[in-house]
């Protein structure tokens, strides 16, 4: 189980003192599994680094206003993400209309493109047809590897219940390719 150790809370102390050591730190721990994260979310990877950027500004701002995290670091910023996320696809919904957009001229061929984009948009619209707690306990635990605990530490809930919305949103899933 991944709980904020002292050497975290250490680190933390000095990023909300705009320590700029440990404000790298911070960065250069969490940067790329958030990206991952968003990536897989988003299918997109100009969107996956606007996420990122905004997670560890609106972290910042928090760290500005005194908002220390007292919980799992790795969690709160995880949080932030994925609200970032979910705030993208209630503004701006993924359609037919930018399929060619994220493919830069001469990649593959149109066919390839096209099916291998609508491959990832059907998965993420799986995704978002669940809820944003399933969303993300799907995300967590089979895209990022998250044990049950860890996951539990960022949703706020009991582990037993982290398993039982994994297990109901597998099974939502399932239907919705059967």
């Amino acid at each position: 189980m991944s709980v904020i150790t002292e050497q975290d809370k250490v680190l933390l102390q000095k990023a909300a003192s705009f320590d700029e050591s440990a404000l790298a730190e911070i960065y250069d721990r969490y940067q790329n599994p958030l990206y991952r994260y968003a990536m897989r979310l988003l299918g997109n990877q100009q969107l996956a680094e606007d996420c990122v950027s905004d997670t560890f500004l609106r972290f910042l701002r928090a760290l500005r206003s005194g908002s220390i995290p007292g919980e799992n670091l790795q969690a709160y910023l995880y949080r932030i993400a994925h609200n970032w996320i979910v705030d993208h696809y209630r503004r701006d919904y993924v359609t037919a209309d930018n399929l060619e957009s994220d493919f830069p001229d001469g990649q593959e061929n149109l066919e390839n493109r096209v099916f291998s984009k609508l491959d990832g948009d059907r998965i993420r619209v799986a995704i978002f047809s669940l809820t944003p707690l399933q969303q993300q306990v799907i995300m967590l635990k089979y895209f990022e590897g998250w044990q049950n605990e860890e996951i539990a530490l960022v949703i706020g809930k009991k582990v037993g219940a982290v398993k039982a919305l994994a297990h109901r949103s597998l099974g939502m899933l399932r239907k919705k390719f059967e």
